[in-house]
């Protein structure tokens, strides 16, 4: 049976009596021995303490040399918080000594006249218990700082890791979709087939052509996809490259799907760290409009030839129509101011009269232009279009003017943003208008300013042109884009002594308002230049996302009734955009811009699928797939800025198959409309 160490008491007291009471108490019938010590003042306390370590010190508050409350206070100082049990004794029953005892550090605290022999030995086995708990306490606590400093320097080295990790994967995720972005928007065919003749890679446009996607064809044979025959017509250029040579050839190939198309086709080894040919890459493009082109040239000529005939014809008649009775007018004139028999004041009238004439000439092509626009003859082919590089092209074409007039320009191009949904070269007939006028009423040596800079809260890109030329008054801003309208401050012969006739900028003026945008024109007076500002709206997003990859939705099954679609939008822009997108895919659409709208049509055709919009000026696109799944189970497509566990949830309730929130991609488009399809046929 073990033997319990005794326990070591340190007695701190300079009453004799009061230490031989102590001793005999704590020495009396206790399952642990005790180990006494006595020392008489504080000082010798101390002295013991840094020989000896007890497990409890039992001290009085008064001392001949301190009190109570400083002791514990100098060995916890020297010693720590719980290197030992401390039980404060006192004659008197003073709670504030026992409050001042405990919060200096003490254990416990004792009367010595309630103590008696069981009171004190507990008091002690429990500062000595307390002690030895908080020490073990503060070394576990020590302990786990320690391994929680291990842990966090472990997490971090982990989580750097994991960050490299994570940065390398982002690069090499990047340059992938950076390869990916560049041959899918290649205006090629690629494909990279391994020495057996089977893909290993092949672009979007490349499978697309097949009716597939890129990861259909990879790992399949060439013969697979192109068929046995098309395979035949090109085995002998394969052979020739896998020898390693780079081949370019020019062939018809009959394709099982595709039937007879001729390709240009360069085919370029690969090979290996050794230099061993282990595939090739392919570089292919249609060349078939081409040779039909060559073919039916000769045939074609006499037809092009004779409607070039007729179309001349036409336009002479019409020039002729318009310009014969402006004929003699400009003969006599012209001859009148020519004649040094008459006054030279009359021969200035005549040749004023000269000059007139010529412009109306000009004005008829102008008046042509303009009569096309203001009864909405003109036809419009909007597309993205950067604006930036229209305004270049327009710059272009009046260089030459400005450096003739020696004009310094300065272009500070801010826009952040600058696509719109536009026709660029009725854009640049904009442009042009304005700067050609810049440039005509600016005189030599003064300088033209182009500004552009995007105002988001206007969803807009503004272009701004300044000129240092003759300015105008504020009634002729006023009229600026009226038609035939000029300033009238030009000095001697007129407003006409710059040409033109005035209708530049009221064409401008109209294409501009055609294109959804604005126009003002600014100066501040007469001398002092002027300032003309267009303003027009930036593309909506699913158009960015159509000028980067317009190709990609996939088309109806071919031998099939085309795929039906109700278009449900309310913006204009984003309305036109999706249903070009579609409609250039052999979609049919029908487009509405509200609910009663959608209801109408739903009630006039049959479609296949809808796509919808959620906020509608009318409703909303839930009610609305509601109402046309119940009345003609119809699948749907959401389309929606809102994108919340919830609202995905509603969509489902309603009947819409995919809920798609805007920005959308076209990749997403795509897989919508193939799972609403697929789950209609289910």
């Amino acid at each position: 049976m073990l033997v319990p160490s005794p326990l070591h008491v340190l007695i701190v007291d300079d009453s004799l009596t009061d230490c031989v009471i102590f001793r005999r108490y704590l020495t009396r019938s206790a399952s642990t021995p005790c180990e006494i010590s006595e020392v008489s003042t504080a000082a010798q306390a101390m002295s013991f303490l840094q020989r000896t370590r007890p497990d409890c010190v039992l001290l009085d508050f008064n001392l001949p040399d301190s009190d109570g409350v400083s002791l514990v206070k100098k060995i916890i100082a020297n010693h720590g918080q719980n290197a030992f049990g401390i039980v404060m004794l006192t004659s008197n029953h003073e709670v504030e000594l026992a409050v001042d005892a405990l919060q200096s550090g003490a254990h416990d605290f004792l009367p010595k006249g309630a103590t008696n022999a069981i009171v004190l030995r507990r008091a002690v086995d429990n500062a000595t218990e307390k002690a030895a708990i908080q020490r073990e306490l503060e070394t576990q606590r020590r302990a786990l700082a320690h391994k929680n400093e291990e842990l966090q320097s472990h997490i971090l080295r982990l989580e750097e890791e994991a960050s490299e990790r994570l940065r390398a994967e982002d690069r090499l995720r990047q340059s992938e979709q950076q390869l990916r972005l560049v041959t899918d928007h290649a205006a090629v065919l690629l494909a990279l087939c391994d020495a057996q003749s089977r893909y290993k890679f092949v672009n979007r446009p490349y499978a697309k052509r097949f009716g597939m996607e890129p990861e259909q064809i990879v790992g399949k044979h060439i013969s697979e996809i192109l068929g046995e025959e098309a395979f035949k017509s090109i085995a002998a250029y394969l052979d020739q490259v896998l020898a390693g040579d780079r081949v370019e050839f020019e062939v018809e190939i009959p394709y099982d799907l595709l039937g007879c198309r001729w390709m240009s086709v360069v085919y370029v080894p690969e090979r290996n760290q050794n230099g061993e040919v282990v595939g090739l890459v392919g570089v292919m493009s249609d060349t078939t409009a081409r040779k039909q082109a060559e073919f039916e040239l000769e045939n074609a000529r006499d037809d092009a030839l004779a409607a070039s005939r007729a179309k001349d014809d036409f336009l002479a008649a019409l020039s002729h129509e318009l310009r014969t009775p402006l004929n003699p007018i400009l003969l006599l004139s012209s001859d009148a101011a020519q004649d040094a028999t008459l006054p030279p004041h009359v021969r200035a009238i005549f040749e004023t009269i000269r000059k007139n004439v010529d412009l109306e000439a000009r004005l008829i092509d102008d008046l042509l232009n303009i009569t096309r626009i203001s009864r909405g003859k003109m036809a419009l082919e909007k597309l993205p279009v950067d604006v930036e590089v229209v305004l270049s092209d327009a710059l272009a074409n009046v260089a030459a003017e400005i450096e003739a007039k020696h004009l310094s320009l300065r272009l500070q191009r801010s826009a952040s943003a600058h696509t719109v949904l536009g026709d660029a070269v009725r854009l640049q007939q904009v442009f042009w208008n304005i700067l050609k006028n810049a440039v005509k009423f600016t005189p030599e040596g003064g300088s033209i300013t182009v500004l552009t800079r995007t105002i988001l809260e206007k969803d807009v890109v503004e272009i701004s042109i300044i000129d240092t030329g003759i300015g105008m008054t504020m009634a002729e801003v006023g009229r600026i884009f009226d038609a035939f309208a000029q300033g009238d401050h030009a000095g001697d012969g007129g407003s006409h002594r710059f040409g033109g006739l005035g209708l530049g900028l009221a064409i401008s003026h109209m294409l501009v308002q055609s294109h959804s945008g604005h126009i003002r024109a600014e100066s501040r007076g007469l001398g002092e230049g002027a300032s003309f500002i267009i303003e027009l709206p930036l593309v909506p997003d699913i158009c960015l996302s159509l000028q980067q990859a317009p190709t990609s939705l996939p088309a109806p099954p071919q031998g099939h009734s085309p795929v039906t679609v109700l278009l449900v939008e309310d913006h204009e822009a984003t309305r036109t955009a999706l249903a070009h997108l579609l409609k250039r895919r052999k979609y049919e659409v029908h487009s509405a811009a509200s609910v009663e709208e959608a209801l109408q049509l739903a009630d006039q055709y049959r479609f296949d699928l809808i796509i919808s919009d959620i906020g509608l000026p009318d409703g909303n696109g839930y009610d609305l797939m509601e109402t046309l799944y119940s009345r003609h189970a119809l699948r749907g497509i959401a389309l929606t800025g809102y994108g919340m566990d919830k609202d995905v949830e509603r969509s489902r309730e309603v009947g819409f198959v995919s809920h798609l929130t805007k920005p959308i991609q076209v990749q997403g488009l795509e897989a919508a409309i193939l799972s609403a399809l697929s789950s209609a046929s289910d």
